[in-house]
């Protein structure tokens, strides 16, 4: 599949190493991506060969390294750009911080910056690369969040062929092709359209890709209401004597006002805000029954958030039928 998705780019027009000997392939394909240090395995290299086909900011090559010959290649971390690995042919194990990855004609390897990685490749092993800047994921996370600044953000290795993921970079690929004979053209609109191509790639890989920072793009679905409630009460018990405005107290729950005070009147028939205020008379109540505490009736009440000692005073009558001062004599 991933063959013949390439099948049409005229790589053979953009030749960067065509050649055999091995010594002259090398140091030409470690300026083009990474010094790597390379090893034979078994077998002898007949042919090496690197097409790099520029589409704007973004790269489609197609890498024949070390053909002929089991090697390793250890590039240890690719600096400043992310690696799309598209094998065409062959068999590779691609090493990731302890993990082996098995990759092959059905499969894709995402490679991110900073990340070390080696693999060993069969003798037959060819690949197309799609090299994407290191700043076209910012920028992307950028839009997508309006934030001001990208985190470092590092993709899972493994893209699937029967993945969701997978089925999204697949029509963007496409349009890499499609888009792939425009090279660097100063042209005003062809610039624009591969602008517009490296953006919608890092924008469907930060999307469909997991990564790090996916849980900043795809927040937890807001709570149910019975949890909702638990939560937005267990958060004003541990704060009780704390100000604690109602918009406060939503947010913590990740919930408007509006939604908050609609659920508590739902389930509780009364505001967050009067379910806070029994608790607080409660645990007044329950402070000055305690023998031996001397402290004043206005100082426990401000303990648990009561500032205006009349207003506290006629709501605790309200609530027990006696005042502060009759609790504490009993």
């Amino acid at each position: 599949m991933i063959a013949s998705l390439f099948a049409h780019v005229p790589f053979e027009q953009h030749q960067i190493v065509n050649t055999a000997d091995f010594d002259e392939a090398h140091p030409l394909i470690c300026q083009a991506l990474n010094s790597a240090r390379f090893q034979v395995l078994r077998g002898k290299i007949t042919h090496n060969r690197l097409d790099l086909l520029p589409c704007g900011n973004l790269s489609l090559l197609k890498l024949r390294y070390g053909y002929g010959a089991d090697v390793s290649v250890d590039p240890d971390c690719l600096d400043g750009y992310y690696l799309l690995v598209l094998p065409t042919q062959g068999q590779a194990l691609f090493h990731f911080d302890g993990r082996s990855i098995e990759v092959s004609p059905q499969g894709a390897v995402l490679i991110s910056p900073d990340r070390r990685f080696h693999f060993r490749a069969s003798d037959d092993y060819e690949q197309v690369l799609l090299r994407l800047d290191r700043s076209a994921i910012a920028d992307a996370w950028c839009r997508l969040t309006a934030q001001e600044h990208a985190p470092d953000i590092c993709f899972d290795a493994v893209i699937p062929m029967n993945t969701a993921g997978w089925q999204a970079l697949l029509p963007m690929l496409q349009w890499v092709v499609r888009c792939s004979g425009l090279g660097q053209d100063q042209d005003t609109a062809r610039a624009a359209l591969l602008a517009q191509t490296e953006m919608l790639v890092a924008t469907t890989l930060l999307l469909h890709q997991p990564h790090n920072m996916a849980a900043h793009l795809w927040p937890a679905p807001p709570p149910s209401a019975p949890q909702a409630i638990r939560r937005a009460q267990a958060y004003m018990l541990e704060h009780l004597g704390e100000h604690l405005p109602v918009a406060m107290i939503a947010s913590h729950c990740g919930l408007s006002v509006r939604r908050l005070q609609a659920l508590f009147k739902d389930e509780c028939a009364q505001s967050p805000l009067q379910w806070l205020r029994i608790q607080r008379l409660q645990a007044v109540r329950q402070a000055l029954s305690l023998a031996g505490d001397a402290r004043k009736v206005s100082e426990t009440a401000a303990r648990f958030g009561f500032t205006h000692l009349g207003e506290f005073s006629r709501a605790y009558h309200q609530a027990f039928g006696e005042t502060p001062q009759q609790t504490r004599g009993k």
